[in-house]
């Protein structure tokens, strides 16, 4: 079968013109800085962004059916451009048509082949159990009611195929406290640069402004079972907050990143109190029964 880099079409359904104006801009602001690839690991975010890969990648070479894809609210692609190298036949949906450009250019700049479609993860428009993989990344956290779009990915689900994502919560973790260093930094930039308007500015890893919702861990498990998934594994991941500094300071912190990365898999593995606490992400899969 062939598949290639072309929209193929749109699935869409009337939604709400607000939070679709809302990823418009969010996506132009992001667009802006080029499309994602994949990075050479000397910095904090290319290196979470390896750890995750690596997981999800390792992940579904042992527990999917095959190799068919589906990223919702693909964005950036960064997940099924990674799958995509590695053989996968990835289809990638968005509600937003220029998140979808984004990710269209991001799979174009690696000369990689794909499905491009416009559609609402509450309503998608595939059959069902048409896909071995179906993954989400920094999605479900915009939902408050998040049982019917988990739903809809779990019925385009193939039997026994794995349904994957994570989520970027508002929660007390290790970020929080790096949050006030980057709010002290930013804070005396501001200041050194005579910004008077930005020095008592509060920076956060989740900003104030993302309608994100309040939910923990346990209710995108309990969420996942509901929709007919078992097993389902709930992981909060992420050990190493996003810290402001210096470009030498970056490349030391991105350094002892390196060094701990043993300690940082089996961290995010972990399903310890002090792992939930500590932990800066949410990771849950499952497997349709």
């Amino acid at each position: 079968m062939k598949w290639s880099r072309r929209f193929a079409g749109s699935c869409r359904r009337s939604g709400l013109v607000s939070d679709k104006r809302w990823w418009d801009e969010f996506w132009t602001r992001e667009a802006s800085a080029g499309p994602a690839l994949e990075g050479d690991g000397e910095t904090w975010h290319d290196l979470v962004w390896k750890v995750g890969l690596e997981f999800w990648h390792d992940l579904f070479e042992k527990q999917a059916p095959g190799r068919k894809m589906l990223e919702c609210g693909c964005g950036s692609a960064r997940v099924s451009q990674h799958m995509a190298r590695r053989g996968y036949r990835c289809t990638l949906l968005d509600y937003s048509e220029r998140a979808l450009a984004t990710g269209r250019k991001a799979f174009d700049a690696s000369s990689l082949e794909g499905e491009f479609v416009i559609g609402d993860i509450n309503h998608l428009c595939f059959p069902d159990g048409g896909f071995d993989i179906v993954f989400s990344g920094g999605v479900l956290e915009f939902f408050d009611d998040i049982l019917r779009p988990i739903g809809e990915m779990a019925r385009v689900l193939k039997p026994g195929g794995v349904f994957a994502a994570n989520m970027v919560p508002r929660k007390v973790s290790i970020q929080t406290i790096a949050d006030l260093e980057r709010t002290m930094a930013y804070s005396c930039r501001a200041l050194f640069q005579r910004r008077f308007g930005d020095v008592f500015r509060r920076v956060r890893y989740v900003p104030a402004y993302y309608p994100v919702n309040s939910l923990d861990l346990q209710d995108y498990v309990d969420c996942c079972k509901r929709a007919g998934l078992d097993p389902v594994v709930g992981l909060v991941t992420s050990p190493f907050p996003e810290l402001a500094l210096p470009h030498l300071g970056k490349k030391l912190y991105a350094r002892v990143m390196k060094g701990l990365l043993p300690q940082w898999r089996k961290f995010n593995l972990s399903q310890s109190r002090w792992t939930q606490i500590w932990g800066i992400t949410y990771t849950v899969y499952g497997i349709k029964r």
